[in-house]
């Protein structure tokens, strides 16, 4: 019943807010149907009479409206039919013995989980009124005057309590919710970024391990041994790479988090190059990195060796066979800029504008058919800005591309 009409593709606080809808309906429908059998008994007409049109013209066009997926418009129709059916009934037939007026506190609640803002200020205002109306005109016709007394107090206090704990309740609700998604959308980072990085030297490691079954074949025992070595270093590199990855998601456990610590950045380019040759030798591209002066820079190291080995795996891709990667790393205006040159394809400038654009993603081949996602610069891009980073790109097309990283030294 709390499903009923309920959108499987609605977001998950809409989705809420259409349930409650269906409780509050099915609730007044089940409460209507006791008042009925009470008014019977009784036989006080006008008011089972009352519940029976309450039930024909509100519940039953609410379920409609649910049913054709009307949130909206269900949600202001049901407020406001039980706002003026409750005032009018109740000051056409007040019964002191049931005050009726009594059900608007807690009906008040969904103004405060229907609408946020000024909507929900007003909506929600509508109900003391109504309420107050009501005590008023009843004391008016019964001792012919008006009169603020004590108990007026205690209501208006019923009403703020009402407010105030239902708008904290929400606030939290919201707030647990922001989290949830938060950390829903870090893992989803954190997939994605792992199955990028490892899925480029488990591509080169088969491609050797392929030829190394042929030099089998043929008896090349020296291109086996070679090919042997390269599968053996391959794997090591590859193992502690996913470590690397595996620890570093691990401390991800809720939010993209970032670790600043003095990193020799020096060693962890090299570290990274030695990486990325694994896809660099095949093509016979050389990595040429000027290492004689040690840069220390405080950083995330798990979050920066991802952001270079995506940039430089990205080069290789796009980089000719028997060409060269220029890496180069100073420190310019209290900044360690780190630069990627290759001598490859390139871009054409639309590309180049939407490179790092979330809403633009563009898988290409590299010049030897490699596939790839058109994720890595993205994902490279904003783990750099999490540090208060940037990434900046240069090129054209058919000369190659540059790209400049910056952290703060």
């Amino acid at each position: 019943m709390v499903d009923f009409g309920v959108d499987e593709n609605l977001p998950y606080l809409e989705a809420c807010k259409v349930k409650l809808l269906n409780v509050a309906v099915w609730v007044i429908s089940v409460v209507l149907v006791i008042f009925l059998i009470v008014n019977l008994f009784e036989k006080n007409y006008f008011l089972a009479v009352s519940d029976v049109l309450l039930f024909i013209f509100v519940c039953i066009p609410s379920l409609i409206l649910q049913y054709k997926r009307k949130y909206k418009t269900n949600s202001f129709f049901i407020v406001g039919a039980f706002l003026l059916y409750t005032t009018l009934l109740t000051i056409l037939k007040y019964d002191v013995n049931r005050q009726t007026e009594h059900i608007l506190p807690a009906l008040a609640i969904l103004a405060i989980f229907f609408w946020d803002g000024w909507k929900k200020n007003l909506i929600f205002m509508l109900f003391p009124i109504s309420f107050f109306a009501i005590r008023f005109v009843v004391m008016y016709q019964t001792y012919g005057r008006i009169e603020i007394q004590t108990l007026h107090l205690i209501y208006f206090i019923e009403f703020l309590s009402v407010y105030i704990i239902s708008t904290y309740f929400k606030a939290a609700m919201l707030n647990f919710y922001d989290k949830l998604q938060k950390t829903i959308d870090t893992k989803n980072k954190l997939f994605r970024i792992i199955s990028h990085d490892i899925k480029n030297p488990f591509s080169s490691l088969l491609g050797t391990s392929e030829l190394q079954l042929r030099f089998a074949q043929n008896e090349d025992i020296e291109k086996l041994k070679q090919s042997s070595q390269i599968i053996h270093s391959s794997a090591n590199k590859i193992y502690d790479l996913t470590q690397s990855l595996l620890d570093w998601s691990s401390s991800q456990a809720e939010t993209l988090e970032t670790k600043i610590e003095n990193v020799n950045i020096t060693e962890v380019i090299e570290q990274i190059i030695e990486f990325c040759e694994i896809s660099a030798i095949p093509k016979e591209i050389e990595l040429v990195f000027d290492s004689k002066n040690a840069v220390f820079v405080n950083c995330d190291a798990v979050m920066t060796q991802i952001a270079i080995r995506n940039i430089i795996m990205n080069a290789i891709k796009f980089s000719y066979r028997n060409s060269k990667i220029i890496i180069t790393q100073i420190i310019a205006n209290n900044q360690f800029v780190m630069t990627i040159e290759d001598f490859g394809v390139g871009m054409e400038e639309d590309n180049l504008k939407n490179l790092f654009d979330d809403n633009y993603l563009h898988a290409s081949y590299g010049t030897e058919k490699e596939k790839g996602t058109g994720l890595g610069l993205k994902i490279s891009k904003e783990l750099i800005e999490k540090q208060n980073g940037r990434i900046e790109a240069e090129s054209l097309l058919g000369k190659g591309s540059i790209f400049r990283m910056f952290l703060p030294k």
